[in-house]
C-alpha cells in the first residue's frame, strides 16, 4: 500500500510539469532573454519545451515574455504554444538575465529594465500621481509616468518628477535611443500636466519616425503605446535621455 501511495505521488508530481510544443521551425534558445545574447541550441518545430520560469525580456512581434527552459536557456514565449498570452509559470528569481539582477540605485541593464517596465505593464497598473505600486522586490513607486520610469531604472522610491529626471540623465540623440533609455518633456517647467516622460522599447518603423513605448499615461494606466518622435506637451518637445548607471 505505501509502494503504491509512493507511486501515485510520484506520478502526481510528473503531471504538474507542463510540455509546450515550438511554433516554427529553427526556434533559437539563447542565455539570456534577448536577441542579443548568444544561441546556445535550437529547436525543431514541433518539439516540446518544459519550463522552469519566465521573465520579460525583448519585445517579439508584441510578446515580452521569456521562456527558460529545462534546458537551461531561453526562448521568446512567442514561438512557444503556452495556451496562454501571460505567464503560465513562476516569474524567474534565481539571478536569471533580466530577473533582478541589479540593487537599489545601482548599475542596471537594459534586459532588466524593460523586464521592470514590464512588471507593471503586465499587470496594468493604475494611473496615479498619488497612489503607489510595488516592483519586483516590493519597494513602492507613485504609479505616475515618471515614478513608472524611476521604478523600471531601480531608482529613488517614490519616484523621481519629470523635472527631477534630468538629474539621474544625460541627453543623448535620437539616433542613440536603445531599449531602456526614457524620452519625455522633462526639466524646469514641466510639472503636473506639463511633463511626461515614457520608456523607449523599440523602433516602430525602418525610417525611426515612431517608437514603442512602455509608459503609465492618464486614464489608460501602464500599457504598451506608439509615439512619434518629439512630440509635445504644450509648447514643450519631448527628447530622449540615457540613465546614468546604465550598463550598455
Amino acid at each position: 500500500m505505501q509502494l503504491t501511495s509512493l507511486v501515485l505521488t510520484l506520478a502526481s508530481a510528473v503531471s504538474l510539469v507542463a510540455a509546450y510544443p515550438i511554433t516554427a521551425d529553427d526556434v533559437n534558445c539563447r542565455s539570456g532573454p534577448g536577441t542579443s545574447y548568444k544561441s546556445v541550441k535550437t529547436y525543431a518545430k514541433g518539439a516540446d519545451v518544459k519550463l522552469s520560469c519566465q521573465v520579460y525580456g525583448d519585445d517579439i512581434f508584441g510578446n515580452a515574455i521569456w521562456d527558460k527552459t529545462s534546458d537551461g536557456c531561453y526562448v521568446s514565449d512567442y514561438y512557444v504554444k503556452t495556451g496562454s498570452n501571460g505567464l503560465v509559470t513562476k516569474e524567474c528569481d534565481d539571478g536569471s538575465p533580466g530577473g533582478g539582477l541589479s540593487s537599489y540605485n545601482g548599475k542596471i541593464n537594459r534586459t532588466e529594465i524593460i523586464s521592470r517596465g514590464q512588471y507593471w505593464v503586465s499587470r496594468h497598473v493604475p494611473y496615479s500621481m498619488t497612489a503607489e505600486y510595488p516592483d519586483p522586490q516590493g519597494r513602492k513607486y507613485r504609479t505616475d509616468c515618471s515614478g513608472f520610469v524611476s521604478m523600471a531604472l531601480h531608482s529613488n522610491a517614490p519616484g523621481f518628477n519629470t523635472v527631477s529626471l534630468p538629474d539621474i540623465a544625460k541627453s543623448i540623440a535620437w539616433k542613440d535611443l536603445k531599449p531602456g533609455d526614457f524620452v519625455g518633456t522633462l526639466g524646469a517647467g514641466t510639472g503636473g500636466a506639463a511633463g511626461h516622460v515614457t520608456l523607449f522599447l523599440s523602433w516602430a518603423d525602418k525610417a525611426h519616425k515612431e517608437y514603442n513605448t512602455l509608459e503609465c499615461r492618464g486614464t489608460y494606466g501602464c500599457v504598451k503605446y506608439k509615439r512619434p518622435v518629439s512630440w509635445k506637451v504644450g509648447s514643450y518637445t519631448a527628447k530622449p535621455y540615457r540613465y546614468i548607471r546604465v550598463v550598455d
